[in-house]
């Protein structure tokens, strides 16, 4: 705040410099540099003073008094402005000024003789002033508001500030003693600096600023040309060293005024040459090198920023296709078996003929001397046992039996061994079936990795943008040091910056939205979780994009009769600034059991839907979820209505879930579902369905206990038509008016855990 109160006081004292630009018996840059520095409230009276002087050390009284009058009937008119609490921009300041000199002139015209010319040169001032006013503060606003070293000058600022140093050098009286030309030497040394620092472009602009003045001083027009060829000399040769640079500086001076023999480049040359050469090589490097106007350092920021997001998304791939792979690896080992195969009842044979014949007394006579039978025979006693659970000696070879001694033990045997099998089987299928579950897992992790690489912010190239937004927020006393747009993979911007306000103010964050949705063109709001008071010390904060639609919701619920707790749970979740989501889950059965299945589905939703996972993605985590839990009949339904606020297109995802009904003007749209509820199959059995919806429509969504109440098959028309005839647009009404339609049906008796959510859709427009 301090240092931002010294450069007040600076371009207060410049006032009386650039009041001292007097040509042709004018003087409107007096008046036009006063406007610009009344836009600025502190420190007019300084700034009306500085003025006041310059036009009295330059002006003849008759003229001296006509300014005089001029700066304090505008200072009156200004605070009369404001004090009916209307805020003033530069145009309207200059405007003011501009008319208040046009007067003064016209009106000193009567004391002429020559009226027509004077009333011409005050139009002619008028003009002028009103011109001059938003250049010069351009100019100011980059010496009064201190800048990030990263912050560049736009091309205005550096226009204003090029006229400013145009005016000043013309105001530099020609002291004939030196032996050269002070102001020639000033706009020669300005043209070199400013093309060795900042390159060729900016060189001709003040050459072709300081050119113009010159050429009021000297009636030369052809040093404007002149002015322009030295300053992109100077700027063509910057890359190879101060010398070098200089060199052919001097050496386009000398050529250039050989060429107009007559000019002040010839006849004062080598004093003002001499002049440049002493300040361009005494001065530090630190106030010579330059690196463009922040070009350069833009360009390395953009070609660092790029780089580092090819290598965030090269590794993120990376860890995609890991993930992907061991997906792949797992899906492999995951085959489950429907029975025993060859290879398994090959296995328990030999087991079982080890165990029971090996120490049998028999075992020679049965297994080398009737080995086809034999093995025929305990083979078809594997078979039976293994298609029926038992086996009758009846469905047993007669010569087995008659030569196996240890039949019963072998039967008994058979029986346990097939058991133990079928356990192990199911054992194995389960662990299958976790591993599958696994495996789906972690390809959705791949797939959300792969998705979050292609949500990795873009940085929008708006430098125009930036400096009318940071230019705006100045203009309304917020000062904002740096300014970011980024745009994100839906083409929607965000915008980034760190701000303060000046003399002590809090600004809230919705003014700032609105200021910066003006300069920006698009209506902006302020990010949910930013601080929401902008204040003296600095502070970040996120501007989004506005959205074209809004939602209002309602519900209703009842529980089951007799239970505590709903085995139903919803949740409305705004999980980004563009999208809404209604979500309602049924747990299995009533009371807390299907309480805690459908609180874990909803709090599962919310977590992975404000993380960024693709709907697809959340719904096959959530179901492979429910397929690991040990508990039996661990499901619940799965219902989401997920709406684009920027768009207005509507997704429904079911799982098992009721139907859902969109209510339009005059009619009412069932949207169904034939798919299971999450956690009964290994694969996500689920539906999306997209509509677009309108304003004043309604997405009204229950679940099974709401339709079962209703008697009858035509369950659903019969809920459409009383949707249709509800006269209301409040959705909290709707849920009730529903529920309480649905009780009536059944006599007040909820058969289930009941829930209605109501959304209702509207436009902002």
């Amino acid at each position: 705040m301090k240092e931002q109160n010294i450069r007040r006081i600076v371009t207060s004292l410049l006032g009386v410099i650039m009041a001292r630009a007097v040509f042709m018996g004018i003087n409107p840059f007096a008046m036009g540099y006063l406007a610009a520095l009344f836009l600025e409230p502190k420190g007019r009276i300084l700034s009306m003073v500085m003025v006041a002087l310059g036009v009295v050390s330059v002006m003849g009284i008759s003229e001296m008094i006509k300014y005089l009058i001029a700066i304090i009937v505008f200072s009156i008119l200004v605070s009369m402005v404001e004090y009916r609490s209307k805020k003033i921009n530069i145009w309207a300041m200059g405007g003011i000024a501009a008319a208040v000199t046009t007067v003064l002139t016209c009106f000193y015209s009567t004391l002429n003789s020559n009226i027509g010319y004077y009333i011409m040169m005050g139009f002619a001032e008028g003009v002028i002033v009103f011109v001059s006013a938003p250049v010069f503060r351009k100019g100011l606003e980059s010496v009064i508001n201190p800048r990030a070293k990263s912050e560049v000058l736009s091309n205005e600022e550096i226009i204003g500030l090029a006229v400013m140093g145009g005016v000043i050098i013309y105001s530099i009286p020609d002291m004939k003693s030196l032996g050269f030309s002070l102001p020639l030497t000033c706009a020669m040394f300005s043209v070199l600096i400013i093309g060795f620092r900042y390159g060729a472009g900016f060189g001709a602009v003040i050459g072709a600023a300081g050119g113009i003045i010159m050429a009021l001083r000297t009636g030369e027009l052809n040093q404007l040309g002149l002015m322009c060829m030295l300053g992109i000399i100077s700027g063509s040769f910057r890359e190879m060293g101060r010398i070098v640079d200089f060199l052919a500086y001097a050496g386009g001076f000398l050529v250039l005024g050989e060429l107009y023999k007559d000019s002040k480049l010839n006849l004062e040359g080598f004093g003002v040459l001499i002049s440049c050469a002493v300040l361009f090589f005494l001065l530090p490097k630190n106030l010579i090198y330059g690196k463009g106007t922040g070009e350069s350092d833009r360009e390395e920021e953009v070609f660092v920023h790029q780089n580092l997001q090819s290598i965030a998304r090269g590794k993120l791939r990376d860890f995609s296709e890991s993930f992907h792979n061991l997906s792949t690896t797992f899906h492999s080992i995951s085959e489950q078996k429907e029975g025993l195969d060859k290879l398994d009842k090959r296995e328990l044979f030999d087991q079982l003929s080890e165990k029971l014949c090996k120490d049998c007394e028999n075992c020679s006579f049965c297994w080398e001397g009737h080995f086809y039978e034999t093995y025929e025979g305990a083979y078809r006693i594997m078979e039976q046992v293994n298609e029926n659970g038992t086996v009758s000696l009846n469905e047993i070879p007669g010569e087995f039996t008659s030569r196996c001694i240890c039949l019963d033990n072998f039967l008994e045997e058979a029986k346990r061994s097939i058991e133990v099998a079928r356990i192990n089987m199911t054992w194995s299928n389960k662990l299958a079936q976790s591993r599958a579950a696994i495996a789906e897992q972690l390809g959705e992790v791949a797939n959300i990795i792969d998705d979050f690489s292609l949500d990795l912010y873009k940085p929008s190239e708006e430098e125009g943008k930036k400096e009318k937004i940071a230019s705006e927020l100045r203009r309304n006393h917020i000062m904002a040091k740096k300014v970011a747009i980024f745009e994100k993979r839906d083409g929607k911007k965000e915008i980034y910056l760190t701000a303060r306000t000046d003399k002590g103010r809090c600004i809230t964050v919705k003014e700032a939205a609105g200021i910066i949705g003006k300069a920006y063109g698009k209506p902006m709001r302020p990010y949910e979780g930013c601080k929401k008071v902008i204040a003296k010390e600095p502070e970040t904060f996120t501007f989004v994009e506005d959205t074209d639609y809004m939602v209002y919701t309602g519900f209703a619920r009842m529980n089951k009769e007799k239970n505590p707790v709903s085995g139903d749970n919803y949740s409305f979740l705004n999980p980004d600034t563009g999208t809404f989501i209604m979500s309602l889950a049924d747990g299995m059965g009533t009371g807390q059991g299907a309480y805690e299945e459908s609180e874990s589905v909803i709090e599962l939703l919310e977590q992975f839907m404000e993380a960024g996972f693709r709907k697809e993605s959340a719904i096959k985590l959530i179901n492979s979820i429910m397929v690991l839990r040990d508990r039996e009949e661990s499901f619940s339904t799965i219902d989401l209505t997920i709406i684009n606020l920027y768009t207005g297109f509507c997704d429904f995802i079911k799982m098992g879930a009721a139907a859902t009904f969109l209510k339009k003007a005059g009619e009412v749209e069932v949207i169904h579902s034939t798919s299971l509820p999450a956690g009964i199959i290994q694969k996500a059995d689920y539906e999306i369905i997209t509509k677009k919806l309108y304003s004043g429509e309604f997405v009204i969504m229950a679940t099974d206990g709401v339709v079962d109440c209703i008697p009858g098959e035509d369950k659903d028309e019969f809920i459409s038509e009383f949707l249709k005839d509800l006269k209301t647009n409040n959705p909290k009404e709707m849920a009730n008016a529903l529920l309480n339609m649905a009780l009536e049906q059944n006599g007040w008796v909820p058969v289930d855990d009941m829930t209605v959510l109501v959304a209702g859709f509207w436009s902002k427009a």
